[in-house]
């Protein structure tokens, strides 16, 4: 559970394998993780509609959630 997002299903996990460490969401179709840009625009744009905030503030908090996260550990 790389970003925190619950794995129980088969298709939450990357390249449905429930072997794979990151989530759909941090994978591509393959199981092999996403970029950290392309990680980090998905979950500023889930973010800000998700939880109503604007730019600037959801990129704050995704900076701070994403340093946590063990693929992108010290980044942020």
């Amino acid at each position: 559970m790389s970003c925190g997002m619950p794995m129980a299903e088969s298709e939450d996990f990357g390249g449905g394998n429930p072997e794979n460490l990151y989530c759909v969401y941090c994978s591509n179709p393959d199981g092999s993780l996403k970029s950290y840009e392309h990680v980090f625009e998905g979950m500023v744009n889930f973010m800000m509609m998700s939880q109503k905030m604007d730019r600037k503030t959801a990129e704050s908090a995704v900076k701070e959630r994403i340093a946590g996260m063990p693929a992108w550990s010290g980044r942020g």
